[in-house]
């Protein structure tokens, strides 16, 4: 019986280099064994009269949602052996790797990656996703190099670049100049044409190559530079036309391909054959098509010493060292971001385009040698059958880690709720450890807990690498309309765990880089939540104006400052946070973390609430005496009449009064002088003298502090 295949690309009919690598490695397979089928990007353009050995289904973009619901549809519903993603960057699906593990773990196949690398680095985020496959195929030698020892399963995969039936070769005299003719009529025989196959993105670097191109043409009039790329300003392009208008390119300075039409395997041969010389000087390449096929026509290639573009062009054509700092658009695992790269300098172009130009010899002599570097180079590329073959695979099945994984995303006021769940959950699993997984910024307010053993940066993928996991957010908070509820947030973490709820704990940290010693007595404010547009209370002063008790401020450095409280904004981590908010009066803070924390502390507070709705999101307090919610009067305040959560209802263009602020000042002050004052009539809490700063560091210093563990 044949096994399905199902790969993953780009249109193996649609012209590009990934396209091209798929219809070669499908021109490979052995039907007597395999069916294939092929989920791809780039359109579905073919000749609906001829049958093709395989299915296509489109899958739109693979950052688009709804094609990773497609992919995942596809492997949920059918009968996979094989699923092959060719030629795409590791990132561009890994939003979904840990939903494939799952379904792999009910639908067993085997999962092959053949991907480039083109990172300068080792990036932790990229290896993390690389080893989630079972074969992983680096198509390059620079890659298979720096990878290896990170990668177990690692092969070095080398791809053969198209299918039987196409040809790039060298053309006689004769024949390269009638296509020259009759691919760029305007230009004569004695111009030197430098020539830019590529797609207008950042890496490619097409604005430093036409600055450098100016620049040599005016050393030499008979430059002419081929752009054949596309003009227009895509999201990870320029406006190319503009830019060399701009640089001062004058017409018949440089000519392009038309425009949106996609040229035949024939027709590219013919363009090889007719430019001078090609230059690819891109600041990182995974491996750079364009340079081998323009070597198998006989065109001399200037290119960047970088990546894994080296190993093609090293001692067969002209190599520019790149020197100059870059940032590159790539997708990590905090999300879209940029890496730095290198790119080459303007002048070192300019002189390798005038260098090769001026020297006949030189360039005979780069014909030579680029042509006999691509026979050798695909003289012995690799055969997919070879990684299909059943002796070579052995599908991945890591032991689980012998430890519980609990998992929180985000955010602070979470992750504090979280530890009423760890008693129960350390009772439950004994002898265990206990491994916190979350995001760095939040992993202050869980050190120190006695129930924690290790905590670690979140890493989607370990997921299923635990024996036991908790992710309560994850598997069921998040995904669900808990607005609509008439449940307490802080009941959902141990109802979901299964567990007893304890007390929240966060152990508290003497601060040290407070800027003026704090007061005996003192209240705490805060004024801006999570959605600073939505959350942000702006009329805080006058609440505090003459409250008769000093102020201290916390929370973030960008929230909306208190002129008259003494300003520890941005000054203290959470922990810190925790000591002084411990220690205040009472307190008057917005829907967030702080809010949470004086009431796991039992610090008598004031809870403003805007967007979302205390029924649901108030705080876990240990005197229901001790808290005041106010809200605002949404029949009154908000068009929609609802809780928005901070996200615009789409029939509302703008939100032009944050429900929040519409709070009264006189009745904040009110509920928080009454708060004072129950406070006053009341034996105080065992609280600790007032510590000058100098004193709090002395006392740490001398090791007298009972904190003195965490400092």
């Amino acid at each position: 019986m044949k096994k399905n295949i199902l790969f993953v690309g780009d249109n193996p009919i649609l012209r590009s280099e990934n396209g091209n690598m798929l219809s070669a490695i499908l021109s490979q397979i052995d039907t007597d064994l395999y069916k294939a089928a092929c989920f791809v990007s780039g359109g579905m353009i073919s000749d609906p009269f001829v049958d093709q050995p395989f299915n296509i289904i489109n899958s739109e973009e693979p950052e688009d949602i709804l094609s990773s619901n497609k992919l995942l549809s596809i492997l949920n519903s059918s009968q996979i052996d094989y699923l092959i993603m060719v030629g795409l960057d590791i990132w561009q699906y890994a939003h979904i790797f840990s939903m494939i593990l799952e379904i792999k773990k009910r639908k067993p196949f085997c999962w092959i990656a053949i991907f480039p690398y083109d990172s300068f680095a080792i990036r932790k985020d990229w290896v993390d996703w690389i080893n989630c496959v079972d074969i992983p195929c680096v198509y390059s030698q620079y890659g298979y190099n720096l990878l290896k020892d990170h990668v177990p399963n690692l092969q070095y995969y080398k791809p053969a670049m198209w299918s039987g039936d196409v040809v790039y070769e060298q053309y006689e005299p004769e024949k390269r100049a009638n296509v020259r003719h009759k691919h760029f009529k305007e230009v004569s025989d004695s111009q030197f044409i430098i020539g830019c196959i590529a797609k207008n993105q950042v890496r490619k670097d097409i604005p430093k190559l036409i600055g450098a191109f100016l620049l040599a043409k005016e050393k030499n009039l008979d430059l002419v530079l081929y752009l054949h790329t596309e003009f227009d300003a895509s999201a990870v392009g320029y406006n190319l036309k503009q830019m060399a208008s701009d640089m001062g390119a004058k017409t018949g300075d440089i000519i392009s391909k038309r425009q949106g039409v996609i040229y035949s395997e024939k027709q590219m041969v013919d363009v090889y054959n007719s430019i001078d010389c090609l230059v690819n000087c891109s600041a990182q390449e995974g491996l750079s098509w364009t340079v081998l096929e323009a070597m198998l026509c006989g065109t001399p290639v200037i290119g960047s010493r970088t990546t894994s573009q080296t190993e093609l062009i090293e001692g067969a054509g002209t190599l520019i060292t790149p020197v100059e700092v870059t940032y590159i658009p790539v997708v990590t695992k905090g999300g879209k971001s940029h890496i730095n790269s290198l790119t080459c300098a303007t002048d070192a172009i300019k002189q390798a385009i005038l260098d090769v130009a001026s020297d006949v010899d030189l360039q005979k002599e780069m014909r030579k040698a680029g042509l006999k570097r691509s026979e050798e180079w695909l003289s012995d590329v690799s055969d997919i059958n070879d990684v299909l073959n059943p002796k070579q695979i052995q599908i991945k099945s890591t032991p689980k880690i012998e430890k519980i994984l609990f998992a929180q995303h985000s955010a602070a006021g979470d992750v504090l709720m979280t530890t009423q769940c760890f008693k129960g959950i350390k009772e439950r699993h004994d002898g265990m450890d206990l491994i916190y997984m979350t995001q760095p910024q939040f992993q202050d307010i869980v050190k120190g807990n006695p129930y924690v053993d290790e905590i670690i940066d979140w890493n989607e993928n370990l997921l299923n690498a635990y024996e036991i996991v908790y992710n309560p957010h994850g598997d069921h908070i998040l995904h669900g309309a808990f607005n609509s509820l008439d449940v307490k947030l802080y009941s959902m973490y141990p109802y979901f765990c299964g567990v007893e709820a304890d007390e929240m704990f966060i152990k508290e940290m003497l601060p040290l880089k407070i800027p003026t010693e704090l007061p005996k007595e003192y209240i705490v404010v805060h004024t801006t939540g999570g959605m600073a547009e939505y959350r942000t209370y702006r009329h805080m002063d006058m609440v505090i104006k003459n409250i008769g008790i000093p102020v201290v401020q916390i929370g973030g450095g960008s929230d909306m400052v208190c002129h008259e409280a003494i300003d520890l904004r941005k000054k203290l981590s959470w922990r810190e946070a925790a000591w002084v908010m411990n220690r205040a009066k009472a307190a008057v803070v917005i829907d967030s973390f702080p809010s949470y924390l004086a009431g796991a502390l039992g610090t008598p507070v004031v809870v403003l609430y805007g967007p979302a709705p205390e029924r649901v999101v108030g705080p876990r307090v240990q005197d229901k005496d001790d808290y005041i919610a106010l809200e605002p009067d949404m029949l009154q305040v908000c068009r929609s009449m609802t809780r928005c959560w901070g996200l615009r209802n789409r029939q509302i263009v703008k939100c032009l009064s944050p429900c929040i602020n519409t709070i009264s000042p006189e009745k904040i002050r009110n509920a928080l002088n009454h708060l004072i004052k129950q406070s006053d009539r009341r034996p105080p809490k065992k609280r600790p003298t007032t510590f000058k700063v100098a004193e709090i560091k002395a006392e740490a210093f001398l090791g007298t502090s009972k904190n003195k563990g965490d400092i």
